[in-house]
């Protein structure tokens, strides 16, 4: 079988994937995997740590069900990917969005739980995303008018949740002239609201002010007869901090993929790395002392030194600071990154020839904690969510647990 067609019929379930990789003996291993001639860097997600984190979500936040945000391609992680695993999880009762070609590569991948798309659409994918019973967010004069066109259209209500700005300043209708646009609202016969929604800040005391400006929306909202629905505030940052803003629903990004927001509230919450980013060493070569690496020569070698390459780069979303501090995780080792360019980081070994062209380099991963996200943030003196940079054509493959 041809690469390309291994690749697609593995990330259609089409092809057996080991369950557990702890170990990730070679023979384990598809036989394509096994090809290092032929094989791609490529990430590895775990049921088992989505699932735990939802559940672990769900309880800081009372028991709350949770709208998963799954946006730039669920932080780099594979939007169709984490959302078919999100979609069997109980605690997820739907999914939250930016672009419309998301949610419907969501539908087309077999989702089927609610999916609200939080920003603007092209008016050619409107009609498309009616059919797939997507959830638009009207958050302005300009975006009502254009999903009451298309309701129209389509010939049935369409639905919606209202996107009120309550301070953050970026999307939404700013709540100090929402009186009028609601009651233009309860008077639109081709709308049917299911939610009203915001987002909050980070500092707390701006935070609360904010809930309070939501509140008088929902008050507004009941004056003119318009039924709220389900209502949300807070993302990941604020659901750790302000139990108030939980409202009827939660709305985590980076919690549910493993990171607390900022690096902080580790003690609050108790979460699990859910991937993994892998690639086999391509190349062994001894420096000489005084040999260098790389274009820019940052590296050079004090001493005969082995040297490892990894065929991931910046290209592939790997942090180019990783050559500041980060490092890989080689048969149970730990090697310090010296370079990062395009397609390729290359390891330091040392004297001797720990590292054989195959074995199997984790770069992010939770079988240290120096490569976790936060380890690896930690190294680099970066944020925790660094794969959101990951390019969507990076190989995914899904397993139960690591």
């Amino acid at each position: 079988m041809k690469r390309r067609g291994f690749l697609e019929k593995a990330a259609l379930g089409a092809i057996a994937i080991p369950a557990t990789l702890s170990a990730l003996e070679t023979t384990a291993l598809p036989a394509l995997v096994r090809d290092i001639d032929n094989i791609d860097p490529w990430l590895e997600l775990s049921k088992s740590a989505y699932t735990h984190n939802a559940r672990a979500i769900s309880a800081v936040s009372g028991g709350k069900p949770i709208l998963a945000v799954l946006k730039n391609n669920a932080y780099g992680l594979g939007v169709v990917e984490v959302g078919t695993i999100l979609d069997a999880v109980p605690e997820v009762a739907g999914f939250a969005v930016i672009k419309s070609s998301e949610a419907l590569a969501m539908r087309k991948g077999g989702i089927k739980k609610p999916i609200l798309l939080m920003a603007d659409f092209d008016r050619r994918e409107g009609v498309d995303l009616m059919e797939q019973n997507i959830t638009l967010a009207a958050f302005s004069s300009d975006s009502t008018a254009k999903i009451s066109d298309l309701a129209k259209q389509v010939g049935r209500k369409a639905k919606v949740q209202l996107y009120v700005d309550t301070g953050i300043g970026r999307m939404g209708m700013p709540y100090h002239r929402t009186s009028a646009w609601l009651k233009s609202i309860s008077n639109n016969q081709n709308l049917a609201v299911e939610g009203v929604f915001t987002t909050l800040t980070t500092p707390d005391d701006f935070a609360r002010e904010q809930i309070e400006r939501f509140k008088s929306v929902l008050g507004n909202c009941d004056s003119v007869g318009i039924k709220p629905g389900v209502t949300h505030t807070a993302p990941s940052y604020t659901i750790l901090r302000l139990p108030e803003s939980h409202f009827d629903m939660v709305r985590p990004g980076i919690l549910i993929h493993g990171s607390p927001p900022g690096g902080g509230e580790l003690t609050k919450i108790d979460l699990q790395p859910v991937f993994r980013l892998r690639a086999r060493v391509v190349r062994m070569e001894q420096l000489r002392k005084g040999d260098t690496v790389g274009f820019s020569r940052f590296y050079e070698a004090k001493k005969p030194v082995w040297v490892a390459t990894v065929p991931v780069g910046w290209a592939d979303g790997y942090s180019s600071a990783a050559e500041n501090g980060a490092v890989v995780l080689v048969n149970n080792k730990l090697y310090r990154v010296i370079n990062v360019n395009a397609s390729h980081c290359n390891l330091e070994i040392g004297e001797e020839e720990e590292v054989k062209i195959g074995d199997v380099a984790t770069l992010i991963g939770p079988d240290n904690h120096e490569i976790t996200p936060q380890g690896f943030a930690n190294r680099i003196d970066g944020h925790n969510y660094l794969q959101i940079n990951f390019k969507e054509m990076l190989p995914k493959f899904v397993f139960e647990s690591f």
